[in-house]
């Protein structure tokens, strides 16, 4: 798969390819729109991966709780009796 990066600006829906992607053309493509306005983008990447201490340092969250799918039910769903 070849990738390539480059910016642009929509009008009215229509994405238009620079002159040296022109050979792309009739191309079936995979497009992946980013938001250059979003600082939601650039916080996912800086942030880091999990370890695999991180994931048993969060194993003991749950130890000594009850976290039957009965339970789990019971304080999700609202009672309705009067």
């Amino acid at each position: 798969m070849n990738a390539v990066e480059f910016q642009a600006t929509v009008h009215n829906g229509v994405i238009t390819l620079p002159n040296n992607q022109q050979s792309w053309n009739g191309k079936k493509i995979r497009v992946i729109l980013l938001d250059e306005a979003s600082p939601d983008t650039t916080e996912l990447s800086a942030q880091q991966p999990m370890t695999e201490d991180d994931f048993f340092n969060a194993a003991g969250l749950w130890k000594d709780r009850d976290i039957s799918q009965e339970s789990i039910r019971a304080s999700a769903w609202r009672n309705n009796e009067q």
